[in-house]
This record gives C-alpha cells, structure tokens and sequence, in this order.
C-alpha cells in the first residue's frame, strides 16, 4: 500500500526526531536554560536601570522601566525603555553563541549605519524630486 506524501514527511519527521534524542537527549533542557538566562540577564538589566532612575530622584515621579516595554523596544527597534540598546546586545550575543565578539556586532552597526547614511539623499531638492506630486497620487474609489 502507497502512502501518501503527508505520512512519508509525518514519519520522516518522527525519525528525524528520535535521532535527535538518541543524541542529545537534553536539548530542551538546554533551550530551557538559555531561555531563562537570557530572562534573568534581561531582568536584571531592567532592574539596574530602575535602581539608577531611583538614584536621579527629582521633583516629578519616575517612570520604571518594565520587561514588556523593553521588548517592544526591542521588536519596534525603538528605545524609550533606555536600555533596549544594551537588551538587543544581550540577545545578539546570545544568538552568536559565541561566533562573533561584541566588539564585531558593533562594527556591524555602524557599518550599516554608516551605509544607511551614505545612501539617504541629504539635499533637499534630490528629496522633492523623490516624493510624488499630490496630483500624480490615485486614490482609490471603493465606492
């Protein structure tokens, strides 16, 4: 009997995975374990900011820093966390595991920084010519 080609990639897969446990049988402890200490190293992160803004005590009340809103700086490539920049070293770290140094994510950054600058046009005639005269833009009519 023929099978079809969804039960040939089902037990493919179920093979591949045995295989996988025959030889590393705690890889899910070990995302485990990266997992939770990205979290820590995360946290711990908010909390020296936190700790700093305390430090800076004024006459208006502080705003804390919280986990959620360093990763949605971090996934909106923003910073009104403050330490989004030092959370994405974190995580680029981790991903490397090792591979590249902190010191080449760098000058990564600043090379694409550098290349996004070089290509954004800096005179203001070169940029009207790019944006499309208000009576050339078609609107659609859906009525």
């Amino acid at each position: 009997m023929a099978l079809s080609n969804a039960e040939r990639q089902r037990r493919h897969r179920e093979r591949q995975k045995l295989k996988l446990a025959a030889v590393a049988p705690d890889l899910g402890t070990q995302y485990e374990n990266v997992g939770a200490d990205l979290r820590e190293k995360l946290y711990a992160l908010v909390d020296a900011e936190n700790a700093r803004r305390e430090r800076h005590v004024t006459a208006k009340p502080i705003e804390l820093t919280d986990f959620r809103r360093v990763i949605l700086d971090i996934a909106l490539n923003e910073n009104r966390s403050g330490v989004a920049d030092a959370a994405r070293m974190i995580l680029l770290q981790a991903l490397c595991m090792g591979e590249s140094s902190e010191n080449e994510i760098l000058e990564a950054r600043l090379q694409k920084e550098a290349l996004a600058a070089a290509k954004k046009p800096e005179n203001r005639e070169v940029r009207e010519q790019l944006v499309p005269l208000a009576h050339y833009i078609r609107v659609p009519n859906f009525g």
